[in-house]
């Protein structure tokens, strides 16, 4: 998969993200960006308004590099355009740009 292959995600009323390795986003869909009030895109959690959380996000990026299996969990963030957030999240890997990634949905619990 790459960038181009993404617009089918943009528009998706879900969160949608790739994250490298060394936890920076390396895409980040349009519901994304609005949780966060910015472009997440080159950056890292620890970088956007849900830095307090940053530990334990990127926790869960690191579960999933090293089994290779995915994880389905809750995630909370404590500052966000939305306030606090409680997310439902699935992660895997797969391949972006020629990189494994840390893929990412979710959505927000009510």
């Amino acid at each position: 998969m790459n960038s181009s292959e993404m617009s089918v995600f943009e528009k998706l009323p879900f969160l949608f993200w790739i994250k490298d390795r060394e936890g920076k986003y390396l895409w980040g869909n349009r519901k994304i960006c609005e949780l966060a009030g910015e472009e997440v895109a080159g950056k890292t959690d620890a970088q956007l308004p849900w830095a307090n959380n940053a530990v334990e996000l990127r926790d869960d990026d690191l579960c999933v590099f090293a089994s290779g299996e995915p994880i389905y969990s809750h995630e909370f963030v404590d500052k966000s355009s939305e306030g606090r957030a409680s997310l439902s999240v699935c992660k895997w890997l797969d391949e972006f740009e020629g990189q494994q990634c840390c893929f990412g949905i979710s959505f927000i619990c009510d």
